[in-house]
């Protein structure tokens, strides 16, 4: 039995998405987080491990392999997930349909009977999303209209960002978190710039090696939670209120533009008006050629609202667009 574990499962695996290590485990908390790779065997033994922040909001993934899949729900605590297949070679994925801030995903060891071989390359053109409850694929798996948060609604690989980089064949990367905004939310205490530069958002503090993934487009969609917050003040506090918004928009933008990536700013997946009005301006001021905007349809619009949020169609067509828009921008380039 080959066993692979802790630090050197990234020396055996691709992995995509912010991650660390931490007693002797490797953690992908993030949307989308996922480690892929390769065996020549007849047996695959994963061992993790999870922690939900509270019961029901269990962590899920999905496991595909040889482009089977199935989607998992991890109890607290550790599971070892074991599948047997016709001896030859297998390729594997693990990734993490659920947000960081309800509960994590660590790898504790991966097993083989054979060995494992090489991992596919990562690729060269690179995005990393960063958002809110609607990057993270919530509600997509609901069949109501409106409801409460449950986790096993919630699938990453139906939204946008996930459908956008697979499209583009792009390597990709997660940063967001149900209920938070640029600078106020009656959702959340906590603002996605405040914790943006950190390994994982609430888990680790440690500050992300911006060197390990240096993305081409950064695709930003913020800003539903701040409206929804002003939507419940009066006019003059709305204005108010509204102006540090953008300030604060416009402070977190100038730190990603000191990078080398473009910034390509969505809106429209809900009718909030002003956020498109407030966008434009951002990007107004900003003044450089780097920074893009995108509207979106809306659910209303295409009738497809799940749990209060965006369904797979409304998904489905802003990866059209957005995946346009790419690669529009990547043949302008050559």
């Amino acid at each position: 039995m080959i066993s692979v574990e802790g630090r050197s499962l990234e020396r055996v695996f691709l992995c995509q998405g912010r991650r660390y290590a931490e007693g002797g485990r490797l953690f992908l908390n993030g949307s989308g987080a996922s480690l892929q790779g390769a065996f020549h065997g007849e047996k695959l033994t994963l061992f993790l491990f999870s922690e939900p922040i509270s019961a029901g909001r269990n962590a899920y993934v999905r496991l595909t392999v040889d482009g089977r899949t199935e989607r998992i729900r991890l109890p607290k605590g550790e599971k070892r997930i074991t599948r047997d297949f016709p001896r030859g070679e297998h390729l594997f994925e693990i990734i993490k349909l659920t947000e960081s801030a309800n509960n994590s995903l660590a790898v504790e060891k991966v097993e083989t009977d054979g060995r494992f071989l090489p991992p596919k390359e990562e690729s060269a053109l690179k995005i990393e999303f960063i958002g809110d409850s609607i990057t993270t694929g919530f509600g997509v798996l609901s069949r109501e209209t409106y409801g409460e948060y449950k986790t096993k609604e919630q699938d990453v690989t139906k939204a946008f960002p996930y459908l956008t980089a697979r499209a583009l064949g792009a390597s990709y990367q997660v940063v967001a978190a149900g209920g938070w905004g640029i600078a106020r939310s009656k959702y959340s205490p906590y603002m996605i710039p405040d914790f943006y530069e950190n390994v994982d958002l609430l888990r680790n503090a440690d500050k992300w090696d911006v060197s390990a993934f240096s993305p081409d487009y950064f695709v930003v969609t913020l800003g539903t939670n701040d409206f929804s917050y002003l939507a419940d003040l009066s006019e003059p506090m709305r204005s108010e209120e509204r102006a540090a918004v953008k300030a604060r928009f416009l402070s977190f933008l100038k730190g990603l533009l000191k990078r080398k990536g473009k910034l390509i700013l969505v809106y429209g997946f809900f009718d909030y008006p002003d956020l498109g009005v407030m966008t434009e301006e951002v990007k107004s001021e900003l003044s450089s050629p780097r920074v893009l905007t995108l509207r979106v349809q809306s659910m209303n619009s295409l009738s497809d609202v799940k749990a209060g949020h965006p369904g797979k169609r409304v998904h489905a067509a802003a990866a059209k667009r957005l995946t346009a828009l790419i690669r529009r921008e990547e043949k302008s380039e050559k």
